[in-house]
């Protein structure tokens, strides 16, 4: 203790301030970091969603890549499978309009071709090396006016002849013709070829 009670006082007020502002100082620095800290997790947290979120978005893009591949796989399976269908289908068909056989499946097919012309009179063409005659076009119109009641007139084009198997089928004055070749009937038969292999593919697995 001094020995001036007046500077005593005046020190012992000015420990009592320095205190109060010490402890107000550890009070506002304790909120600091509680709210530092608060503020710290609330980061870490929206951090980690957001790590999650990214997380789970490239694994939808993993999943999604992944569908992509195995689709494209299947395609070309499909394509390959498709593919060797067909060829082995024109192996076939070649060796069957080679033979006697084809005889009945070109009347149907002349038949077939004079229905979707809708005329009247109708030329057919045929490839070299099939057997097309007056017979074969007589038996088509009868089995028209038997099955439809359509009745046409059907004659050979002696002067042209089609790149392929089957027959072509034109109007009297040229202007209109239904295509019955062997490549044309597969392609319009594709989407039934394709669904086929595809349900062989599935039971298969």
């Amino acid at each position: 203790m001094s020995e001036s009670p007046i500077f005593d006082g005046i020190l012992e007020q000015a420990r009592s301030e320095a205190e109060s502002l010490l402890s107000k100082a550890r009070s506002e620095a304790d909120e600091i970091l509680q709210e530092a800290d608060a503020k710290a997790r609330l980061a870490a947290q929206e951090e980690g969603k957001a790590t999650r979120t990214r997380l789970e978005v490239l694994d939808m893009r993993r999943e999604n890549a992944e569908r992509a591949y195995e689709r494209q796989v299947e395609l070309v399976d499909s394509d390959a499978a498709y593919r060797a269908v067909m060829q082995e289908a024109m192996r076939l068909f070649d060796e069957h309009f080679r033979s006697p056989a084809s005889r009945s499946t070109l009347v149907g097919w002349i038949a077939e071709a004079a229905y979707g012309l809708g005329q009247s009179g109708a030329k057919v063409s045929w490839k070299m090396g099939e057997k097309v005659d007056e017979s074969m076009l007589r038996e088509a119109e009868a089995l028209l006016k038997e099955s439809f009641g359509f009745s046409v007139s059907l004659s050979l084009d002696e002067g042209h002849h089609t790149k392929d198997w089957g027959v072509m089928l034109s109007s009297l004055d040229d202007k209109v013709y239904f295509n019955n070749q062997l490549d044309v009937r597969l392609r319009r038969a594709a989407r039934d070829i394709r669904k086929i292999i595809q349900e062989s593919t599935c039971k298969a697995e």
